[in-house]
């Protein structure tokens, strides 16, 4: 019984938290005026779901916003360049739907290009936001090592994403709640992951490396 009380417990902090982030999202994305708004919240929702997720830990509204404040500058234009970059993958699209129609296979190659391309940069940004590091170049670099290494976690964390689109479409109610958490949360648990077998493949490389320097020395 203890169990199960724990368990639903657990259950509804993490519902809570994931409420709670998704109201602070929205309120500070709005407090940037959406365009530059966007960039600065998603990365402060994204570093704080994974403490949580990892630790546990639960922040403050007031330590939320003083993160958002620091980020800004870092993630404001970021944030604003995807957006560019989106919306002209959403004209192309729409013009080759108008004008190259007739050509069958040219808007599926352009579909899974926009899709790779808007993932890798996805991933681009969990990186840089998780990271202490202060070059998104090398986030970029690890992002398109992580697309091409790891297919099967990225085809399952784009399906998840998926599946949640269309569960939150059909409940708007849902979505204003845990909407842009739920994604992040989602994005986050996946790109941990990739990172944890990163890590695994470079302690694998660093025990061989060591193994043939001591070859050597004998």
């Amino acid at each position: 019984m203890k169990k199960i009380q724990t368990g639903m417990m657990n259950f509804f902090n993490i519902t809570a938290y994931l409420a709670k982030l998704n109201l602070l999202w929205l309120l500070s994305t709005l407090l940037g005026g959406v365009i530059f708004g966007v960039g600065p919240a998603t990365a402060v929702t994204l570093r704080y779901l994974h403490i949580f997720r990892t630790t546990g830990h639960d922040y403050e509204s007031r330590e939320y916003f003083q993160a958002y404040k620091k980020t800004f500058r870092q993630f404001a234009p970021l944030g604003l360049a995807i957006l560019i970059v989106f919306s002209l993958l959403l004209l192309n699209f729409r013009i080759m739907a108008l004008y190259f129609s007739t050509i069958a296979w040219i808007i599926p190659i352009y579909a899974v290009f926009a899709i790779l391309l808007l993932y890798t940069l996805i991933l681009s940004v969990i990186t840089y936001a998780k990271s202490d590091s202060p070059s998104f170049r090398q986030a970029v670099y690890v992002s398109i090592f992580m697309v091409f290494r790891f297919p099967f976690q990225g085809l399952a964390l784009l399906f998840s994403w998926y599946l949640l689109l269309l569960l939150l479409s059909a409940k708007t109610s849902i979505f204003l709640i845990f909407g842009v958490s739920l994604f992040l949360f989602f994005g986050e648990f996946f790109h941990h992951q990739m990172i944890v077998k990163i890590n695994h493949l470079n302690i694998k490389r660093g025990a061989s490396s060591e193994e043939h320097t001591s070859n050597q020395s004998l």
